[in-house]
């Protein structure tokens, strides 16, 4: 009896919907299992201008309700009083000039609506348990029964259901350790005036870390608070907004939300594909929440995995196990561009030198902007480039550790 599905997908966020988008615009049988069922929370708010070609490919509506308008960045320090502003409008020739906030359950559920209009069979409240791969398909157990699928897709984010199973988890830890953040409603006009026209990301530098403020849709605010060591809590949280001057003003007078705590959050899998099955998104890897690459990274490798998952589908070519190979090689150059940035952001004097000491104009600005816009993979920017050519990369030390720590615990149990 052949497969029911062409392919299953693990997980309904960013990459997940977009996986199933593509696909089942392609023709293809796409089954997509979410443990939870929408709309649910999530962080992961600000987008870069690389991801909007895809979702306007995807078809997907920005409608006002969830999307932001954003222009760029600023990067905060209020103990010193220094501020730099980059406005996407002043990246190399490419990408769109501007990006979006947006409210994560809206977000998500606008890409999946169209993985729905293309005809994936989207399911809600239902558990990946377990997958067993063999040579001519994919079994999925999950808690409603079993499916039966030609390839298998996780897009599972931080759960990274496979990369657990298999235990492939390669943690990063020259990056932030964990994150506690909040929302607040009904920020009041005199609050919102404080956001500014560009709706910009502030990246706040504070002792051991940074904090974030996200403007989003209907005068709401994400605001979270990152630890670069141990001791991440409520109360940090609490105490930062306490102490911060800008962010009192901005929220005095609105309403809390509920407080989250996220941690151990960067990681790469150092299997993220194989016969039939392939890794996309968070699942695959996720450097860290400084620069906001998490989302754009995520369509990237969604769109990258089905375009090639498509022909190999078409020519009965998908239990080959390096299918995915060229497809990892070419986004690797994207996850090491923001490994470098996010390893020199915690442990080099980057945003002394090259975030509030950037010069105003000259050929390095754009080059940095485009990064920061996640323009990552053209061949001609001389930042990029600068920061793959670097001899410090201790985040690829440790990989290479944890593998060589594997092997002896193997040869020690044999």
């Amino acid at each position: 009896m052949s497969a029911r599905f062409d392919v299953i997908v693990a997980g309904a966020g960013p990459a997940g919907g977009a996986s199933a988008a593509y696909l089942a615009r392609a023709g293809h049988r796409v089954l997509v299992l979410e443990k939870d069922h929408f709309p649910r929370f999530h962080i992961g708010e600000s987008l870069l201008p690389a991801s909007t070609p895809i979702l306007k490919e995807l078809g997907v509506e920005m409608r006002d309700d969830v999307f932001l308008f954003k222009r760029g960045a600023q990067f905060v320090c209020e103990r010193t009083g220094r501020l730099q502003a980059f406005s996407f409008q002043e990246a190399m020739p490419g990408p769109p000039r501007s990006a979006f906030q947006v409210e994560r359950a809206g977000f998500d559920a606008a890409i999946l609506d169209r993985a729905r209009l293309y005809g994936a069979d989207v399911r809600h409240g239902v558990r990946v348990e377990s997958v067993e791969i063999d040579d001519d398909e994919v079994r999925v157990k999950t808690s409603e029964g079993l499916e039966r699928a030609r390839y298998f897709i996780d897009a599972t984010g931080q759960d990274r259901f496979l990369a657990r199973k298999q235990r492939t988890v390669k943690p990063y830890r020259h990056f932030g350790r964990a994150a506690v953040f909040t929302h607040f409603v009904d920020v009041t006009d005199e609050g919102w005036a404080l956001v500014g026209e560009g709706n910009d990301i502030r990246i706040m530098m504070v002792d051991d870390g940074w904090a974030w403020v996200i403007p989003l849709a209907g005068q709401r605010l994400s605001i979270g608070r990152v630890l670069r060591g141990q001791g991440i809590s409520k109360e940090l949280l609490d105490d930062y907004l306490a102490s911060s001057p800008l962010i009192s003003k901005m929220i005095a007078g609105a309403k809390r939300l509920e407080t989250r705590i996220l941690g151990n959050y960067s990681f790469k899998n150092a299997a993220p594909s194989g016969k039939r099955y392939a890794c996309v998104g968070d699942s695959s890897c996720f450097i860290d929440p400084v620069f906001s690459s998490g989302v754009t990274l995520a369509l990237t490798s969604a769109k990258e995995a089905t375009t090639l998952l498509t022909k190999a589908l078409e020519d009965g070519r998908e239990a080959d196990p390096d299918l995915m190979k060229p497809i990892h090689e070419a986004t690797a150059l994207g996850y090491e561009t923001f490994a470098a940035l996010v390893h020199r952001f915690y442990n080099t004097k980057i945003v002394d030198n090259l975030i509030f000491g950037a010069p105003a104009d000259g050929e390095l600005r754009p080059s940095v902007v485009s990064v920061l816009g996640g323009d990552v993979f053209r061949p001609d920017n001389p930042f990029r480039d600068m920061l793959l050519n670097s001899r410090a990369t201790p985040w690829r030390d440790e990989e290479k550790a944890d593998v060589a720590s594997e092997e002896a615990m193997l040869e020690r149990v044999q």
